[in-house]
């Protein structure tokens, strides 16, 4: 009786294990299959537009980045409608929010990030949405929508770093800008940074070997450029500063400056290529000259040659100097290093002030 009962028990034990390992097996082939699901859910966008454009979207599913340029008289971003698909099953999110198409107005002033992902999300790939209304100012870090711009670019590049210039080179920021301006305003002018030193190894004003505006203008008139003048901006406002330089600019005029450009603010990204901000660390009485400005989102921008060079270019190859962009709030606080500037009209022409 005793091993019947025991066989019997033996058949249930076993019976009972093979049930609880085919249950586990179902339990464990059923998770595998939705993890598999799970693993498999693309993140891509289809599409994007903006409501009433047609600009069609420039979509990289490598760099999962996406630009629409508008037309350039679109001067305002903070009011735009996205229209967008994402794949089968996905879900587009900003900050954790779902975001639905065409169903509410964004700012794109700025960069936009989503978040593309399945619905727990478990799998997610992040976004990068650029709207513009140029091919340019985002890509130098100024922002998105351009409504106003000038430059005086005269005839091909005239740009000239200080170093390399001789045994000054460091503080050669005044004969590399009086240089570049020579070079604008006559194209065939073929003096160097090395020559203007040499024209005043010791500044006019005290001696030393910095120079002052007074040794950059008296450069320009000894080399031929006497339609130049001073502005004094002793007791303007900023925004005085701001709006009378670009008047300068607007009549086709160069200007140079002496600040403190310890007080620019500095870049910090340089790794990814803007042309804006300073582009070295530290500062103090220094050079510039401003050919043009930019307005974008609504903020200033002079666009500046700026004679420091640490080697390091841009893409194209220019250096991190040229074609620089300052915010013109900057340059009108650290103008307080020195109030006189030189405006330098371009030949023949004689500015009314």
């Amino acid at each position: 009786m005793k091993s019947i009962l025991n066989h019997q028990y033996s058949l249930r034990a076993t019976s009972a294990l093979v049930s609880l390992l085919l249950l586990s097996s179902c339990v464990l082939v059923s998770c595998s299959d939705d993890d598999d699901d799970v693993l498999q859910q693309e993140t891509n966008f289809l599409s994007y537009s903006i409501k009433g454009y047609d600009a069609k979207a420039k979509i990289d599913n490598e760099t999962k980045s996406i630009v629409i340029q508008l037309p350039a008289d679109v001067s305002d971003g903070t009011q735009l409608t996205p229209e967008f698909t994402v794949s089968d099953g996905a879900i587009a999110s900003i900050n954790r929010v779902e975001q639905h198409s065409g169903a509410n107005t964004m700012d794109f002033s700025n960069m936009v990030l989503y978040t593309v992902s399945d619905p727990t999300y478990t799998v997610k790939s992040r976004w990068h949405v650029t709207v513009t209304n140029n091919d340019y100012t985002a890509q130098y870090g100024m922002g998105n929508f351009l409504t106003e711009w000038w430059s005086n670019d005269g005839q091909g590049s005239f740009y000239f770093p200080q170093q390399g210039s001789g045994e000054f080179s460091n503080r050669n920021c005044g004969p590399a800008c009086a240089t570049m301006v020579m070079k604008w305003y006559n194209p065939s002018f073929t003096g160097t940074v090395e020559d203007a030193r040499n024209y005043a190894r010791s500044s006019w004003v005290d001696g030393g070997v910095d120079w002052y505006p007074r040794d950059i203008y008296n450069y320009l008139w000894d080399n031929g450029a006497t339609n130049i003048y001073w502005w004094n901006f002793w007791g303007a406002s900023y925004e005085g500063f701001v709006w009378t330089i670009i008047d300068k600019l607007r009549l086709g005029d160069l200007c140079v400056v002496c600040l403190n450009n310890a007080d620019i603010t500095e870049q910090q990204a340089l790794s990814k290529g803007y042309h804006t901000n300073r582009y070295y660390p530290g500062g103090s009485g220094h050079f510039l000259v401003i050919k043009g400005y930019r307005i974008v989102n609504d903020e200033i921008w002079f666009q500046v040659h700026d004679p420091w060079s640490t080697g390091d270019t841009y893409p194209d190859g220019k250096l991190l100097g040229e074609d620089r962009f300052y915010l013109a709030y900057d340059v009108a606080y650290c103008i307080d290093w020195n109030y006189w500037t030189i405006v330098i009209p371009p030949a023949g022409q004689w500015d009314s002030y």
